[in-house]
This record gives structure tokens, C-alpha cells and sequence, in this order.
């Protein structure tokens, strides 16, 4: 064979070797990814399973010294209430305002009364009273300084759904005890939410 037709086929033949090792290894190489991603896919997709906001049911409903049909009230404010556990699970709380009163604002536990503006300034403030105490656990621990604390989504996620009980005061003032359907024991670091009728609507006066 001429010495030209032996170097050629030496070295395509060579050539051809390294192109096939190359493409076996890089299969391997996405191979494996693929193997060790799969199992981290799947628990990161449950773990999102895992944080659907739980379902929340009417329980007793109380009247007070006063006899009325509370139908009606009972379903605006379970809604309103069905909004704030969402929210809450979602961490997403800007809607808020929207649903308390100009006239009344809002009470919250370690800052007192707050009218709805200072609500809305609040909310626009980083790392603000509800991401620490509503949604990031992290942000609370360092509040805290402690590991052993739990935020409000932590709690409605461990709830494994929520019944509601309406106490109504008035015919415009409703207390709501929250009851879990699991751990029960945690129901009591909730605190009872507050909802005032004002011209004709319902709106959130205190959070759980």
C-alpha cells in the first residue's frame, strides 16, 4: 500500500477512534446527570406539593345576645379568610389593604393599631413585620435568635386544613377561632383573627 493511503487510513482511523471515545464519554457524563437530577426533581416537586394552602371549612357559628341570619356574613368572611390563608401560604400580602377598613385600620400583634396607611408603608418596607413573622422562617430565627420558632405559613401548612369557628359579636364584629385538623396542639399560636362590618362590607380588623 502506498505510504500516503497508509498515513490516511492511520489517521482517520485514529481520528474516528478519539470522535467516538469523546462522544461515549459525554454520554455518560449527561447520562449520569440525568440520574442524580431525576430523584432531586422529584423531591423538589413534592416538597412544592407539599406547600398548597390548606382547605378551610365553616365550623359552628355563634351568635351573641342577638338573633339573626348570619348566612350571608358568614360566606364574606370566610372568604376574606380563605384569602389571608392563601396569601399567607403564598407569601403575597398585597392585597391586604384592600380589605381593611380607612376607618377602623388594623390591629397587629407586637405593633398595635395601625391605620391602612401605615399598613401600606409597611408593607414596602424590606424584611418587613410580615415577611419575618408570616413568611421566612429564617428571618424570624435571627429575630428570634433562636432555631425552635415557626412563622404563621409554617403553622396553616402544618394545620393539614383548618376549620373555622364564628363567633359573632354584633351584627358587625366576628371573632374567628381556627381549628387544625392535624396538630392541634399548634391552634394556639395562632391568635383568634377579627373581622368589622363597615357601610355594608366586611374587612379584616385583626390577623391570626
Amino acid at each position: 500500500m502506498p505510504f500516503s493511503k497508509t498515513f490516511y487510513a492511520l489517521f482517520f482511523s485514529k481520528r474516528s477512534f478519539r470522535i467516538l471515545t469523546s462522544a461515549a464519554l459525554l454520554f455518560l457524563v449527561f447520562a449520569n446527570i440525568l440520574l442524580c437530577s431525576g430523584p432531586q426533581d422529584r423531591t423538589f416537586s413534592s416538597a412544592r406539593e407539599t406547600e398548597i394552602p390548606p382547605t378551610l371549612e365553616k365550623g359552628k357559628v355563634f351568635l351573641a345576645g342577638h338573633q339573626a341570619d348570619h348566612t350571608k356574613n358568614t360566606q364574606e368572611i370566610l372568604a376574606l379568610l380563605k384569602r389571608l390563608v392563601d396569601g399567607t401560604v403564598k407569601k403575597d400580602f398585597r392585597f391586604l389593604p384592600e380589605i381593611v377598613s380607612v376607618k377602623e385600620g388594623i390591629y397587629l400583634d407586637l405593633k398595635g393599631h395601625w391605620s391602612r396607611e401605615d399598613l401600606i408603608r409597611e408593607l414596602t418596607t424590606e424584611n418587613n413585620y410580615f415577611q419575618t413573622y408570616f413568611f421566612d422562617r429564617e428571618l424570624l430565627q435571627k429575630q428570634k435568635n433562636s432555631s425552635e420558632v415557626r412563622t404563621v405559613r409554617d403553622l396553616l401548612l402544618q394545620s393539614g386544613g383548618i376549620v373555622a369557628d364564628l363567633y359573632f359579636e354584633s351584627s358587625s364584629a366576628c371573632e374567628v377561632k381556627l381549628r387544625f385538623k392535624e396538630n392541634s396542639k399548634l391552634e394556639k399560636e395562632l391568635i383568634n383573627p377579627y373581622f368589622v362590618k363597615s357601610e355594608g362590607k366586611w374587612y379584616l380588623y385583626r390577623l391570626f
